[in-house]
């Protein structure tokens, strides 16, 4: 922020940020989800290009096991559902341990000791399902509080709002710069974290690939497995789940368990693999509107991937190398 000197509209989206965040706060817990149903249904209405992503995702995940119209109405309830966790992350200087309790249960702590064990460390794992925004935020009321990775906003001033509200429950903000040696030194220390695992990225980027809804192959962060294999933190899958009265089920999975030659890929396939079960069961609560699939092999000519996915030579290389280091059964050292 040193020498930064905001635009009009930098500050005037600043001012209108503070002013939702303002009013929400003010709101009851049970009208948020109200709020939510409309404002997510009109965005769904008026974001015709993020309805075609969703859309094409859709017919790409599931083919004919939706209808067109059952399709639409998932599609219009991930727009609801980002919209909630939005409008619940707005209403985030509300929560401490009692509101959290009334809100949400947490299950599975039992599965393991090592959520409480200060010399185990662990990385949690989850999508961008459900409010996983509280999912990290009601970590500090059921494991304790640990460190959130910032996200770089255009505008660093709608950046300090959220990370206000990302630490408003204890978690320390840290900066994505030299954010990966934070975390290394974090786990060495029986230290504990939160990160996302369905976030696309390029596959020059430290990437590994993993299949998605029986074929889709999708090119994804590998941060959390390499990070297991060099420090023996445990990996634990956790999603938050809806119901029906408006609170949430914070679900705790077993840690996950591989060989110690498991490759990176291996491995976050494996968490992939107990957090889909989740998207079957309720489809409207992924984030279906972004762009998962920007990348398809060569090698598919099936017409099954969405119509803006490309064919990427780093994409077919990244995928014969990790075919080949899966065959071998080797596990090199990860560049982090």
């Amino acid at each position: 922020m040193d020498g930064f000197t905001p635009t009009f509209r930098q500050r005037l989206e600043y001012l209108g940020l503070s002013a939702l965040v303002g009013i929400m706060s003010c709101f009851s817990f049970p009208m948020l989800r109200r709020v939510a149903h409309v404002v997510g249904a009109l965005v769904y209405n008026l974001d015709w290009r993020g309805r075609e992503v969703a859309l094409a995702n859709l017919d790409a995940a599931f083919g004919d096991t939706f209808s067109p119209d059952r399709k639409k109405q998932i599609a219009r309830g991930s727009y609801q559902t980002f919209a909630r966790t939005m409008l619940e992350l707005f209403w985030s200087a509300n929560l401490n341990s009692e509101s959290a309790a009334r809100i949400a249960t947490f299950e599975g702590l039992e599965h393991d000791p090592c959520h409480l064990d200060p010399n185990q460390a662990v990385v949690y794992l989850c999508l961008h399902f459900s409010n996983f925004e509280w999912m990290s935020q009601f970590g500090a009321y059921s494991i304790g509080n640990g460190p959130v990775v910032a996200q770089h906003f255009k505008n660093p001033l709608i950046e300090q709002i959220f990370d206000r509200l990302r630490s408003s429950t204890g978690h320390e903000v840290i900066p994505q710069e030299r954010a990966m040696i934070r975390m290394l030194k974090r786990l060495k220390s029986g230290g504990k974290f939160a990160m996302l695992c369905d976030l696309n990225l390029d596959p020059s980027e430290a990437a590994v690939i993993i299949e998605t809804f029986g074929g889709l192959k999708l090119s994804v962060t590998q941060m959390h497995a390499a990070l297991a294999v060099r420090t023996k933190a445990r990996i634990v899958p956790v999603e938050c789940r809806p119901q029906p009265d408006g609170r949430y089920r914070m679900i705790y999975h077993p840690p996950l368990e591989y060989p110690p030659e498991a490759t990176a890929g291996e491995i976050t396939q494996l968490g992939w693999n107990v957090l889909e079960r989740a998207i079957y069961e309720q489809p409207e609560c992924w984030l279906w509107a972004y762009k998962h699939w920007r990348f398809r092999p060569a090698e598919e000519t099936g017409g099954r991937y969405p119509l803006y996915a490309n064919v990427a030579k780093r994409f077919d290389k990244l995928l014969k190398k990790q075919r080949r280091l899966a065959a071998e059964g080797s596990n090199p050292p990860t560049d982090l």
